[in-house]
């Protein structure tokens, strides 16, 4: 998978959640959309012949579980953001903001992205011009 937007050739960037600001992972589960869930009631659907205004027994709302849930957000700002794990810690993707950065690469782990996380260091990899977050999104020290 390309890590860049396509339409604008542009890298995407990725932080880890923990070294975002608090309020970051609520942003995305009070304002964004949970692609996990969304998948998983679709394959239900499919599964069990029912449209999209059939209901969904609430047994199966009840017993739903993830351990690891996918988010998407897009901000009135400008930025289109997604939540996902690797190896089990949560990333950010920034796949479109209004703000880029040049950011070490992210290879091997998200070949050709920008490691926002490592902004300013060096890297084997060379570093690439990707999309990023604005301050107020980092942790404060």
């Amino acid at each position: 998978m390309p890590n860049y937007n396509p339409e604008t050739g542009i890298a995407y960037g990725v932080a880890a959640l923990n070294g975002l600001a608090d309020w970051v992972f609520d942003e995305f589960f009070d304002h964004g959309t949970n692609v996990t869930f969304e998948a998983a009631e679709a394959d239900y659907r499919a599964e069990n012949g029912l449209g999209a205004d059939d209901e969904i027994p609430q047994e199966w709302y009840d017993e739903y579980e993830s351990d690891e849930e996918a988010y998407e957000l897009e901000t009135a700002d400008g930025l289109k953001l997604g939540l996902d794990y690797l190896g089990g810690a949560a990333l950010v993707w920034v796949f479109e903001s209004p703000h880029t950065v040049e950011a070490p690469a992210c290879s091997p782990c998200v070949p050709g992205a920008g490691d926002l996380d490592s902004i300013g260091g060096r890297s084997s990899g060379g570093t690439v011009r990707c999309y990023t977050l604005p301050a107020e999104w980092r942790a404060s020290e």
